[in-house]
């Protein structure tokens, strides 16, 4: 037995049967919707899946004919989805309660890699696709987004929908990994990737009406900002701490900036392992 919630814990679910080794997914839709450099999901055939409680509080977006991503209208966490033929519930590792029992597995689309991302472990890596369960390979390949006319220190994003959009005109201050449970939950993935600016540095262009701001009530200033169409982790305003956190996986301009630091590797997920070389710091940034 398995068994996940969203960060403000109003959608909890349980899935039961085989589960599918994890799949780390680098496709361009996941960062955007996750908000993070790669995505990790298990799935389990539909009968064995069963929402516990609030799945009237998740809303749903079809990202590609048949796929539906799940997150919840409270919080912004990615939740459980389906398949084509909704046959699986396909389930973000980072949001599970408990130890699946599950490691290793591969990765997913390495030829949408983030540029400021690296693989550093040995898995198998799949440029689309791979053969097996849980796997559709007969699905568009969703090609990561080309923007014209890049401008010289300036960097686009927009959430999965394309109903917002923003660019961040000043350099990232600082950019970490982040491993702690609120993002984990946050993003449904490993760990966030979020950078740093002031608070003048983020300008939306479009949609930003669209945005839900949540802060999670007794933490000092932890929440997230997301798209209340698709889900997607957006920048995020914090007035209290007077910068704008900024999540990576959904920016359209490359970037050379590179993470400073793995940050609360103390409460890392069990399912995943650092293996690059960026400092390690077992709890917040110094």
């Amino acid at each position: 037995m398995a068994k996940g919630s969203c960060l403000c814990g109003a959608v909890t679910w349980k899935a039961s049967g085989e589960l599918t080794p994890p799949s780390h997914c680098h496709c361009s839709m996941c960062r955007k919707a996750n908000g993070a450099p790669f995505v990790t999901f298990t799935s389990c055939a539909v009968e064995d899946f069963e929402w516990i409680l609030g799945e009237k509080n998740v809303e749903r977006y079809e990202s590609s004919p048949g796929l539906v991503r799940g997150f919840c209208k409270t919080c912004g966490s990615s939740v459980p989805g389906t398949t084509p033929g909704n046959n699986r519930v396909f389930m973000p590792l980072g949001c599970m309660d408990e130890s699946t029992g599950l490691s290793d597995g591969r990765h997913l689309f390495v030829g949408s890699k983030a540029t400021w991302h690296t693989i550093a472990d040995d898995l198998k890596q799949h440029e689309t696709y791979p053969s097996g369960p849980g796997m559709h390979s007969e699905l568009p390949v969703f090609e990561s987004v080309v923007l014209d006319d890049p401008t010289p220190g300036i960097l686009r994003g927009s959430c999965l929908c394309d109903q917002i959009k923003y660019e961040v005109k000043e350099p990232f201050t600082v950019i970490h990994n982040c491993h702690c449970s609120r993002c984990r939950k946050a993003r449904g993935a490993a760990h966030a990737t979020n950078g740093f600016v002031p608070l003048d540095a983020v300008r939306f262009l479009e949609g930003e009406d669209l945005i839900v701001n949540f802060k999670l009530p007794g933490a000092k200033s932890f929440g997230q900002a997301f798209c209340s169409n698709c889900g997607s982790a957006v920048p995020r305003i914090n007035k209290e701490a007077k910068v704008v956190g900024v999540p990576l996986g959904p920016l359209d301009d490359m970037t050379d900036a590179k993470p400073k630091d793995h940050i609360f590797v103390g409460s890392m997920a069990n399912w995943y392992s650092i293996e690059d070389d960026i400092v390690q710091l077992k709890e917040g940034p110094v």
